[in-house]
């Protein structure tokens, strides 16, 4: 049962608040590297930045979609399929940019770099995900 709500958390919800809080830390553990690269210099890697703001942004999503799912009682096997969906590709973002950062990439998609191809699935995974969810939500699916 959900804290005071008197109703169970669902697999969907369970997933995308373990991603959305899970991500927030690390978009704040990310801004940590972030200061060090200022403290020195005018700018800091731009995949850096975008793994850090990328990570502060996707919690909310993440928490928002649980939040919907929630308040419409969407709780099937496709509420569940589509928090997979969105996570990994929301994951896949997170990844993609922070391993853009650590290699060093200047320009992921002049050099086709290993973030650029692990950002590749972002959307394939991602905007299928998110899709069922807003269906679901709007539908009662």
């Amino acid at each position: 049962m959900g804290p005071g709500t008197g109703r169970a958390v669902t697999a969907a919800q369970d997933i995308l608040v373990s991603y959305g809080l899970i991500v927030l830390l690390y978009g704040f553990v990310l801004g940590v590297p972030l200061a060090v690269a200022r403290s020195s210099a005018p700018q800091a890697s731009r995949y850096l930045v975008t793994a850090h703001l990328s990570a502060l942004i996707q919690g909310p999503v993440a928490l928002g979609c649980a939040f919907a799912v929630g308040a419409v009682s969407f709780d099937s096997t496709w509420a569940t399929a589509a928090a997979c969906l969105l996570v990994a590709g929301l994951v896949a973002e997170t990844v993609g940019g922070t391993v853009n950062w650590l290699q060093g990439t200047n320009d992921q998609f002049a050099e086709r770099s290993l973030g650029f191809r692990i950002n590749a699935l972002t959307g394939a995974l991602a905007i299928p995900g998110l899709a069922i969810i807003v269906i679901g939500v709007v539908t009662r699916l």
